[in-house]
């Protein structure tokens, strides 16, 4: 965009902000325009209250497509004004999706690594991303529009959201995505990812599950598999971790979706805590021959493991573990 149109833009950040939404609406948003309506939210009060009133609509879509139809009205017409009332709750229930997975992204520790339904936004580190958004209107010519946003400065200073409040947050956006589209099963997986990080278990457990009996999709029931076998594998249940993971592999869902291919580390990981050695090596094996790219990944994770590591030099029979590795356990 140039000329008066980039002038516009520059004086009005939120037209920018409203133009995100409009493209999050219509499914077109990339995660770099998510984080930007994410951080600007966090301290325009404007920007704020359009999402309040977003989430209102969606209250209003709800009851109207719930109530009654007066017996005179032409069948036709009725139809008509239902099926506008769907499509327009898939567009506001994509928006809130698209909302609450960032929120939760952004709630996640960075111990905590897991895969989820899409390639994850990069978590943004709230003070850095208000520090540039103020830099670039520093930049600025004289009477660019600076007035508008002392306030942010301000404000952004004094509220950075924890990981707590992010997890919340993501977790109230995406109950009321799923409010409107029960069929949106990637919300209920990031649903479960938040219930994980912030210690419900037992109602991770319960999403991850909802979403193994309703999903018809091999790679999102992949992506439900591979996190309940995250799950199980923290609450030291090998075997069942094992047994989900197996599932994945034997669905054939890594060769449509690569990034699922981690199983094959949480397999290894999983029968090295039951002590089956030679199996754990085995996985790790296929994990670093399939996905090389991961490599650096798979030493942070094991880094982060340091349980498993004690385990492994704990007992001499491990060895055969440490030893085809050496660059993982050296």
């Amino acid at each position: 965009m140039s000329g008066d149109g980039a002038d516009e833009l520059d004086d009005q950040p939120c037209l920018q902000i409203q133009m995100d939404l409009s493209a999050m609406v219509d499914g077109e948003l990339d995660p770099a325009g998510v984080r930007r309506v994410l951080v600007h939210a966090d301290f325009c009060a404007s920007c704020r209250a359009f999402l309040d009133g977003v989430r209102a609509q969606v209250r209003v879509h709800r009851a109207v497509a719930a109530a009654p139809v007066r017996q005179h009205v032409e069948p036709t017409v009725v139809a008509g004004l239902r099926d506008q009332l769907t499509n327009d709750c898939r567009k506001l229930s994509r928006v809130l999706y698209e909302l609450g997975r960032g929120f939760v992204l952004m709630g996640l520790s960075p111990e905590f690594s897991r895969e989820v339904a899409k390639e994850p936004v990069p978590v943004p580190d709230m003070a850095q991303k208000g520090r540039n958004l103020l830099d670039e209107v520093a930049r600025r010519p004289a009477g660019g529009g600076e007035q508008s946003w002392i306030a942010a400065k301000d404000l952004f200073d004094a509220t950075i959201r924890s990981t707590a409040d992010n997890l919340a947050q993501g977790d109230r956006l995406l109950r009321e995505c799923l409010a409107l589209d029960e069929s949106c099963h990637e919300a209920r997986i990031y649903l479960g990812l938040g219930h994980h990080v912030a210690g419900r278990r037992h109602d991770a457990r319960r999403a991850f599950q909802h979403v193994l009996v309703h999903a018809r999709d091999r790679r999102i029931r992949g992506f439900a598999l591979l996190n309940l076998g995250n799950l199980m594998l923290d609450e030291g249940d090998t075997d069942g971790a094992v047994d989900l993971l197996l599932q994945l592999v034997d669905s054939g869902a890594i060769a449509e979706q690569p990034q699922l291919g981690t199983a094959y580390f949480n397999l290894g990981l999983a029968h090295g805590f039951a002590g089956r050695f030679r199996e754990s090596a085995a996985w790790f094996r296929r994990m670093a021959d399939e996905m090389p790219h991961k490599q650096s990944w798979m030493r942070r994770e094991l880094a982060q493991r340091h349980d498993f590591v004690a385990m492994l030099r704990g007992q001499p029979e491990a060895k055969v573990v440490a030893e085809a590795f050496p660059d993982w356990f050296g």
